[in-house]
C-alpha cells in the first residue's frame, strides 16, 4: 500500500465512521413483495456493498449498518476482520475477488410478509488467478448488512465435453 492510498483508506474509514444514520431509517426494501425478488435485490446488495467497500466508496454507509461485523475464516481458523465500512474494507482486502456469482431463487413464487426483517443470503466470490472462492452469508435486518460471514476454499475448474444433440 502506498502512503498516499493509505490516507485516502484513513480518510475514507473516518468517515464512515462518523456516519450514523438513523433508528427510523427506511428499509429500501420494504416495497419487495416476493422472495425471488427479495433474494435477488439482497444478493444484488451484498455484491453492491463489497464493491463499495472496496473502491472506499462513502455510499457504502447506506447498505451497511456501522455495527456490522464481518469475518472470514480458512482451513480450521475462523478470523473477525472488523465493524462497519472497515470490516467491510478488510474483508475486500482479504479476498480480492474478480468476479461473484449467486444462486437464482428457482423456487415457488412465494410471497413474503416482511421484507425487512432478519434475512440471509449467500454470495460466492473468487479470485481466480490464485483459485480461492470465498461463500460470505450475508445478514440482511431492514434491507441493510448486519453480519457477513465467510470461509475460504481452493478450487479447480476447467472445460468439461459438453453433451451434443
Amino acid at each position: 500500500m502506498t502512503i498516499f492510498s493509505g490516507i485516502a483508506l484513513v480518510s475514507f474509514l473516518a468517515s464512515q465512521s462518523a456516519t450514523t444514520i438513523p433508528s427510523e431509517a427506511l428499509c429500501e426494501v420494504a416495497e419487495i413483495k416476493n422472495r425471488r425478488e427479495l433474494h435477488y435485490a439482497l444478493s444484488r446488495r451484498a455484491v453492491d456493498a463489497i464493491n463499495l467497500a472496496a473502491a472506499s466508496d462513502p455510499a457504502l454507509a447506506g447498505l451497511i449498518a456501522p455495527t456490522a461485523t464481518f469475518s472470514l475464516g480458512s482451513g480450521d481458523v475462523g478470523r473477525p476482520l472488523g465493524l462497519g465500512a472497515i470490516g467491510a474494507h478488510l474483508l475486500t482486502r482479504e479476498m480480492k475477488a474478480d468476479t461473484f456469482r449467486f444462486p437464482g431463487w428457482d423456487y415457488m413464487l412465494l410471497p413474503i410478509d416482511n421484507p425487512c426483517a432478519v434475512h440471509k443470503v449467500d454470495v460466492e466470490f473468487l479470485n481466480t488467478p490464485k483459485k480461492n472462492i470465498f461463500r460470505v452469508t450475508f445478514t440482511f435486518e431492514a434491507g441493510r448488512i448486519v453480519d457477513a460471514s465467510g470461509w475460504t476454499r481452493s478450487y479447480e475448474s476447467g472445460p468439461v465435453t459438453p453433451v451434443l444433440d
